[in-house]
């Protein structure tokens, strides 16, 4: 056996062990059956049991394989292990939020929903599984308790826990009245029972996340060193201070050509007053913005393919519905449910939820906006990249965590594809303005909030005032920064550093460039971190093209 297959046997067992303590993920990845009606152990002592697995891996391959007889894929595969080792041994010691964020529940619903809104069997078999681990839930809950009774949680994290915990009751009976008529009766009934069953368990986890309140502490940043470290670990080569002034640098840049825009389209009116007024250019019902969204994606689909601009595998298919009633208290405006690794087929949902006040619905569904959505979400942006990396790349790579390039990918492909002459109107080209200077504000206020140079009420203050977002969006945004510190930043700096690459690349290749070959090697390889992408286009050029 050669070390190549000595690392694909060694890397499917490892796998398997995993998926057995992680049922959930599994289903995730696309292995349903047995994983859809088990639940992991959700004890203090599953996750230290998950980093020792990690750790055998990790010192297995060092010792039984030689990394230089591995082939180019490999030897990715192999350091995107180590990395992923060395992070979630940051994440487990240093960060620690599995007993300092007493919230369990959002995943547990985050899995449903998938099984729910994923169409990998008839509905009726995914309803089993969901019983299953509904049954399974009570159980669940006791375990995840045990891991506080030694740590303090954070407050704000504790209140959020709680306010999630209230939400549950009202999506399980959701869960119960969109299943009525579509599933045999015994299913429903035994659906009914495991809701009916949870009432008291999750009565008992509010009150238990209450008297944890008594015991919290407030400290929720990251800290300067640890958030250094962090992005050194992530490998984006570059400091929180750079970080910084590149998002100050955006936001100048892009108010600028803002306001420049604004007096375009409309000479001596406000860039608030322009924003209304394009606003206003929308659908008139939401059943015609849901349409316009649909061709929307199409459109954009077609215009990737006609335009070589990347390559579009033709079973990849990405519906549009409308958010289904029972979930629209989840979901506020829309969300995009990617296929996962193992499906059988790479489908896609984009689910648009229907504004409480009609009135309301140009403010995200308008016109202008609309093809920027769908080439952020869809065609070439985040549904293109997950399903051509799904099909081309190892389960390995799942693990790579490149934010930068996951987020930064489809924020790159807004602009990318209006040089294209996708859209070309000047509304469309303040909107899309509109987002970077969002995601600009999101780089300033995510290296702050995590290095603890700002406070949630701070970070609020400047999500409103310059990304012109509402206080309860806001409010939103700044509670996941402190959960996630590193995320928010990825959109723009991975758009930057994406930039940067196509520019290397360019150089390197000389006259032999194609913005296909970047493109299509950027979305095989779309979970891959930026310093790995680098070496892979090293590794491409030289087999395809030799040295220039």
């Amino acid at each position: 056996m050669n070390a190549n297959e000595k690392f694909q046997k060694l890397s499917d067992e490892m796998l398997k062990r995993f998926l057995d303590k992680n049922p959930d993920m599994a289903t995730f990845l696309g292995f349903h059956d047995p994983y859809d009606k088990l639940l992991p152990d959700g004890g203090l002592e599953a996750v230290y049991e998950n980093l020792e697995l990690f750790r055998e891996w990790h010192d297995r391959m060092r010792e039984e394989i030689s990394f230089e007889s591995l082939d180019d894929d490999n030897k990715i595969d192999w350091r995107t292990i180590e990395r992923a080792y060395n992070l979630w041994k940051f994440f487990i010691y240093e960060h620690r939020t599995h007993e300092t964020n007493p919230d369990t529940l959002e995943d547990i619903g985050g899995i449903i929903f998938i099984m729910l809104i994923r169409n990998y069997a008839p509905l009726e078999r995914r309803v089993e599984g969901i019983v299953s681990r509904l049954e399974k839930l009570p159980e669940y809950l006791e375990q995840f308790r045990t891991r506080f009774e030694k740590s303090k949680p954070m407050k704000l994290w504790t209140e959020i826990a709680i306010e999630k915990c209230q939400r549950m009751p009202p999506f399980f009976q959701f869960l119960v009245g969109a299943t009525k008529g579509r599933i045999p009766d015994g299913l429903h009934q035994r659906l009914q029972e495991a809701v009916r069953n949870l009432e008291k368990p999750i009565s008992n986890q509010l009150e238990w996340l209450k008297g944890l309140l008594l015991k919290t502490k407030e400290e929720w940043a990251l800290g300067k060193e640890k958030f250094k470290k962090l992005l050194k670990l992530r490998g984006l080569e570059t400091t929180p201070d750079e970080i910084y002034q590149l998002g100050e640098k955006y936001l100048r840049e892009m108010k600028e050509e803002r306001a420049r825009l604004a007096q375009m389209i409309s000479p001596g009116r406000s860039v608030e007053e322009v924003v209304k007024e394009i606003q206003k250019d929308a659908p008139k019902t939401f059943e015609e913005a849901l349409e316009a969204t649909r061709k929307e994606m199409e459109r954009s689909r077609r215009f990737v393919i006609e335009n070589d601009i990347a390559t579009v595998d033709e079973g990849d298919k990405l519906y549009v519905e409308e958010t289904p009633s029972f979930m629209a208290p989840l979901i506020p405006f829309a969300a995009l449910v990617l296929p996962g690794k193992f499906e059988k087929t790479q489908e896609g949902i984009y689910i648009v939820t229907r504004p409480k006040d009609i009135k309301n619905l140009g403010q995200d569904l308008n016109y202008p906006n609309i093809p920027n959505t769908a080439v952020h979400e869809g065609f070439p942006g985040h549904f293109l990249q997950t399903s051509r990396s799904n099909r081309g790349g190892s389960f390995v790579r799942q693990m790579a965590s490149g934010t930068e390039i996951v987020e930064g990918w489809a924020h790159y492909c807004e602009e990318m594809m209006m040089q294209h002459g996708y859209h070309k109107t000047l509304e469309s080209r303040l909107m899309q303005v509109n987002d970077v200077i969002w995601r600009a504000v999101r780089m300033i206020v995510d290296v702050k909030m995590a290095q603890g140079e700002m406070s949630v009420d701070e970070a609020v203050d400047m999500i409103t005032r310059e990304a012109a977002m509402s206080k309860e969006g806001a409010i939103a945004e700044a509670h996941r920064y402190t959960l996630t510190p590193g995320y928010a930043l990825s959109y723009l700096l991975g758009k930057h550093l994406i930039l940067k690459l196509r520019d290397e690349v360019r150089e390197r290749m000389g006259d032999k460039y194609s913005e296909k070959f970047f493109h299509d090697t950027m979305t095989e390889n779309g979970y891959l971190p930026i310093f790995m992408l680098r070496e892979v286009f090293e590794q491409r050029i030289s087999k395809q093209f030799g040295s220039s």
